[in-house]
């Protein structure tokens, strides 16, 4: 019985709508900067965690309102950890970061620039600095890595990278709607100040949005992770960053001067901060500070991300104190004056560290050349003999065609089943997440089970009666497919009968 109708239905059962993600948290070397800030994110809470399906629009560089900066900016010494956390809910650590089906593959940019709030994101200037793709010894895409790794997706900046002020970009692709052209692409933005006296610069930059990036129909977006050889599968963008000495002292910043947080700030919540009240010691001044609270308060609300208003809510306790004291004639505070109300930041154990595969080679030829070095610096570069930016790891370095766009002509498809004359279709099992289903994975080709071989001639005149056919042996296989939720079965029935023939001579 051939089994494509059944596949295809399976196909079409799947949900066009699972719970998404938002990057919400930035922590350097494992110390949270606090739930919101210095990220550029998807401001209405209802479409936080959409993804950015349009590939030509500016949102796909920092998401819906991503071309505007927020009011702080991290800071991190080259050669330090970066790590991006990723929430279903953004103010709720304690869902799931990301559906398990939202398969797909991971990167994260930077773009160098003159001010981390100021610059519109979109355009040239990025490079990547990591991604992961599939993985086929454990059958597992770097989604599943992040998901196990509580949705922390971290990168080293390198050593040696010119100071300043950069966007660092986390991505995440989801495939599980790709074959329909709807690879869903989540990110933000960090802004962050990179404290180093170094002089490394990408040996190029690419465009986001733009064809070195992705555009429609290309395979990294259009590819079918259920039935195409996922070992095949290109990650989108170019190849991971090479490094070269030669960052002019100009577009070089050694003292950060923008997005710090005020030394006067007691309460930070993301991108806002509170500052103290005036002291007072009459009913007039009582009244009039708790007014300049609750404005203060109202702007933390109005300011307040996706991931919360957690301070906020610790700030209208403060005005609420001070409103009870001046109803009650305390007209001496303000009370507890100067307490800081900004949590201990949270310092985490950043787990998994996914290794940079290819890339991170830096150009060791001077800043300066000499005459003849120029006229040699057109011979291609063998990058296993420079060094790197990166710590070394064992895995090999992918072939750069494995990141170059391709057109919509090499977009895999659901294709027809192989004829009968073609193995029969392997499964085989996988974890069951959190279902109590077993699941079944497809593990090769489709779709018949191959007909018995009919006996030759030779054979069948060696009897001068046919025996009477053998009893039919009869199989019966199960199977499953997990999609979002939602387990569709199919059930396969095979009969397999022989048949002796008399041939006369």
């Amino acid at each position: 019985m051939k089994t494509t109708s059944v596949l295809l239905a399976t196909l079409a059962s799947a949900p066009t709508a699972l719970a998404h993600t938002v990057w919400s948290v930035l922590y350097v070397d494992g110390l949270s900067q606090g739930d919101g800030a210095a990220i550029r994110m998807r401001q209405d809470p209802k479409f936080a965690s959409f993804p950015v399906e349009d590939y030509a629009s500016d949102d796909i560089a920092c998401n819906v309102d991503g071309t505007k900066g927020v009011n702080f900016v991290s800071s991190i010494k080259e050669g330090s950890t970066l790590t991006f956390e990723m929430r279903s809910w953004p103010d709720d650590t304690s869902k799931q970061p990301l559906d398990r089906p939202h398969h797909g593959p991971c990167a994260v940019y930077l773009k160098k620039v003159d001010s981390a709030i100021k610059d519109g994101a979109a355009g040239d200037g990025w490079f990547k600095l990591m991604d992961d793709g599939y993985h086929a010894d454990s059958d597992t895409w770097c989604t599943d890595r992040l998901i196990d790794n509580k949705g922390r997706l971290s990168v080293e900046i390198p050593k040696g990278l010119q100071g300043g002020y950069y966007l660092a970009r986390p991505e995440v692709v989801a495939l599980h709607n790709a074959t329909v052209g709807a690879a869903q692409f989540y990110t933000g933005c960090g802004q962050i100040f990179v404290e180093s006296t170094g002089d490394l610069v990408p040996e190029s930059t690419i465009a986001i949005p733009g064809p070195e990036y992705v555009t429609a129909g290309q395979s990294s977006v259009h590819f079918d992770i259920y039935n195409g050889d996922n070992s095949k599968y290109q990650v989108p963008g170019p190849a991971v960053a090479n490094f070269t000495h030669g960052a002019s002292a100009s577009g070089t910043q050694t003292k950060q001067e923008e997005g710090l947080v005020p030394e006067d700030c007691i309460a930070q919540n993301a991108n806002w901060c509170g500052k103290e009240v005036a002291s007072y010691t009459d009913e007039t001044g009582c009244w009039a500070s708790g007014e300049d609270c609750w404005k203060q308060g109202d702007a933390c609300w109005a300011a307040a991300p996706p991931t919360g208003g957690k301070v906020c809510e610790l700030w209208n306790a403060k005005c609420q104190g001070i409103n009870d004291g001046c109803k009650a004639k305390q007209f001496s505070g303000p009370p507890k004056k100067g307490e800081v109300l900004t949590p201990k930041r949270e310092t985490i154990d950043i787990g998994l560290i996914i290794p940079v595969v290819g890339g991170g080679n830096v150009d060791s030829s001077p800043s300066a050349p000499s005459p003849s070095q120029e006229a040699s610096s057109a011979a291609p570069k063998e990058s296993s003999a420079a060094p790197s930016a990166f710590p070394s790891v064992p895995a090999p370095a992918l072939d750069e065609a494995a990141y170059e766009p391709t057109t919509a002509a090499d977009s895999p498809s659901v294709t027809e089943a192989p004829s009968s004359t073609e193995a029969a279709a392997s499964f085989k099992e996988t974890p069951t997440f959190s279902s109590s289903v077993s699941l079944l994975s497809f593990a090769g080709g489709v779709y018949d089970a191959p007909a018995p071989s009919p006996a030759s001639q030779d054979e069948a005149a060696a009897y001068e009666v046919a025996p009477a056919p053998t009893k039919a042996a009869e199989q019966e296989q199960e199977g499953g497919r997990w999609r979002g939720g939602v387990v569709t079965k199919w059930r396969e029935h095979y009969v397999t009968e022989t048949v002796y023939v008399t041939v006369s001579a």
